[in-house]
């Protein structure tokens, strides 16, 4: 019997995690060095914390992160360029993972910094910064339709068996509307908002929202329990995405698949572009996936990747996308 209605508003922890990263005590660039053993979400991740002011949301808590991927402490590295002065980005000196070093805490992204309002303040600061090419690309748009899109919900109905599937970051619950009738919808939402939006339309079809951070909202599901899941632009957006990777393995049963689409970091339009890629989003985008670094992140977390062909990531795309499995 499915719950019709879970609404987690007061959800925001750090708990212990299942994953584990290595830190060594050989200096950047050396790997292991037999150093101590850093979990994501232990403490040591978000025990350094300020406050800093933003043009549209005004004093906000902040995180300062090692890195997501192998828990390396990149403080007082070299910057990259393409990031305003408030938000530095760095490639991480052990593995290159590129990741913002400064987070917006999960409390924030309840309401104050929800992603309904960051999306609206991020297309007002596009159209100032490049008025000509931004009304260009809202005008064209029809240009995307141009070639077949993919969809998540069409990937799960193709991969995965019937049963209950898990959208983290669920938003407003409209995407998953897309699903088949042999598909139950789960989701997880930050935004308090969005997540009861979803969870009207999820509890119609016998699945419901959980209103939490996905490392958080996660755990309150059983072992062995989705048939598929789906991340669609949202592991740019994660504070723990290797935590999170974790417990979404240990939620998904033994054949049950997950569809990923995050911005290509690799892409060429990045490199001819530069500052004024479509993949940046700052503070909203965290971690910056290149082919490579995607594929090792999702391995280390224990999936095995069921699809990832040249037109799931053509460098000349701005976003890719993964089919990974247990």
């Amino acid at each position: 019997m499915f719950v019709t209605s879970r609404l987690y508003t007061d959800a925001v922890t750090t708990g212990p995690s299942r994953s584990t990263m290595e830190t060594g005590t050989g200096g950047p660039g050396t790997p292991g060095g037999g150093g101590n053993r850093v979990r994501p979400g232990d403490g040591r991740l978000n025990d350094r914390t300020t406050n800093q002011e933003t043009v549209d949301f005004g004093d906000v808590k902040v995180i300062f992160r090692l890195c997501p991927n192998c828990g390396h402490d990149n403080q007082g590295s070299e910057k990259i360029p393409y990031c305003p002065d408030t938000w530095d980005m760095t490639a991480c000196a052990r593995c290159a993972f590129i990741y913002l070093e400064k987070s917006v805490a999960y409390e924030e992204l309840l309401s104050n910094m929800a992603w309904e309002k960051t999306s609206k303040a991020e297309e007002k600061r596009r159209a100032r910064s490049r008025p000509i090419s931004y009304r260009f690309s809202a005008l064209t748009r029809k240009r995307l339709h141009l070639f077949p899109r993919k969809n998540a919900a069409l990937l799960v109905g193709r991969y995965a068996r019937p049963g209950r599937v898990l959208d983290l970051g669920c938003g407003d619950g409209g995407p998953a509307q897309d699903l088949s009738e042999r598909f139950v919808p789960f989701g997880i939402e930050i935004s308090a908002t969005l997540a009861q939006r979803a969870n009207a339309v999820f509890e119609r079809r016998g699945g419901h929202v959980v209103n939490a951070p996905c490392v958080t909202g996660l755990k309150t599901f059983p072992d062995n329990y989705f048939s598929a899941a789906t991340l669609r632009s949202y592991l740019e957006h994660e504070l723990k995405p290797k935590e999170v990777l974790h417990e979404l393995f240990r939620c998904m049963d033994d054949n049950a698949v997950a569809v990923i689409k995050v911005p290509n970091y690799g892409c060429v339009n990045r490199m001819v572009t530069g500052r004024n890629w479509c993949g940046f989003r700052f503070p909203d985008h965290l971690n910056y996936f290149t082919p490579s670094s995607l594929r090792t992140m999702v391995r280390d977390c224990g999936f095995a990747i069921r699809r990832f062909t040249l037109m799931d990531h053509l460098p000349t795309s701005d976003n890719m996308w993964m089919i990974i499995g247990k």
